[in-house]
């Protein structure tokens, strides 16, 4: 199962025709107190060239859940049409909640069937079944992980988290409420714009410890990243891949402090251009980024052709692939 220290990495993980607002139907179920929400149509990634060929290159590595997948039949790659992830954030702490809400096709029978050889239980709650399971980690002090669980509404929609949020989900869904939080009037207009979507009022640089490469993380700690109040950003597939973010920061002067970080890095990259062959498409690709600054807010804005960054995906995997083949150097 997804655990929240992994939230902000599913987040940055998760990367056309018209497109359609979230579902309704799966705003309902978020926590109020959301912090952080995320979703992805699937639907339409399938629908483009992209979105495609990024779904092909998706590769699960837990053996855990690969082992899920192969016992239950259930590919999310495949059998989701739209998701919405949401978490309140409260690391460390009892209050710590995430959630990932589906809609999709679903053979309950078999997920089920399989889901309990693999060593969940079902039980009820309010008419509906909720799959759990708890792992306990492998150390002499172990103590239980928080409990999760997967509720299917019906063979189409599904919400899977920490078991205290999908019981409140089952709730706020036959309760029948309105959507609430802080968050909705950004969430709507992100996910009507984008493919892939994102927002939060964490400050970017708790999500440092989410981050899995320590020189990312240890530059997500800095002051600058720290100023970020809030921030959001989409993705939008079709013959040009369109990028898009905007960070309100504590000040006007930390808005314009972080536009200059992103020129400069750019600058770097062209200096580096000639050397490497990934820094050379990327600084083509960077012609493209538009900065923006408005009192406390940046903004940015990025098109790429679709080929051109297959190309870059294919240069980067490649030279992945040399890097791993290379002999380990001796002293």
């Amino acid at each position: 199962m997804i655990k929240l220290r992994n939230f902000g990495t599913l987040i940055l993980a998760l990367q056309v025709t018209a497109f359609a607002a979230v579902d309704p139907g799966l705003l309902r179920l978020v926590m109020p107190d959301a912090k952080v929400i995320a979703g992805l149509q699937v639907r339409e990634t399938k629908n483009s060239l992209f979105g495609q060929y990024v779904l092909s290159h998706m590769q699960i590595e837990d053996a855990g859940f690969k082992k899920f997948i192969a016992q239950t039949g259930f590919d999310p790659r495949r059998d989701v049409t739209e998701i919405l992830m949401a978490s309140n954030w409260e690391q460390s702490t009892p209050q710590s909640r995430w959630l990932v809400a589906a809609k999709g096709s679903f053979n309950l029978p078999q997920i089920t069937a399989g889901a309990k050889t693999y060593g969940g239980t079902v039980t009820d709650f309010q008419g509906v079944g909720i799959l759990t399971y708890s792992e306990e980690t492998k150390t002499q002090d172990a103590t239980p992980e928080v409990q999760s669980g997967i509720a299917f509404f019906d063979s189409s929609s599904a919400v899977m988290g920490d078991l205290a949020s999908v019981k409140a989900a089952i709730q706020r869904k036959q309760n029948g409420a309105a959507p609430t939080g802080d968050l909705l009037g950004k969430v709507r207009d992100l996910s009507a714009k984008n493919d892939f979507w994102f927002v939060t009022t964490v400050p970017i640089s708790e999500f440092a410890g989410a981050m899995p490469n320590p020189n990312l993380s240890g530059a997500m700690k800095g002051d600058l990243l720290a100023a970020i109040h809030q921030a959001s950003g989409g993705i939008r597939f079709g013959d040009t891949v369109t990028i898009s973010g905007e960070a309100i920061t504590r000040s006007d002067k930390d808005a314009q402090a972080l536009m200059d970080v992103f020129r400069f890095l750019a600058s770097l990259i062209q200096l580096n251009s000639e050397n490497n062959k990934v820094a050379g498409q990327v600084s083509t690709l960077l012609d493209t980024m538009d900065l923006k600054t408005a009192g406390n807010v940046m903004t940015m804005s990025l098109a790429i052709p679709e080929q051109q960054l297959e190309q870059l995906l294919n240069t980067m995997h490649q030279e992945r692939n040399q890097a791993h083949k290379k002999p380990p150097q001796s002293n």
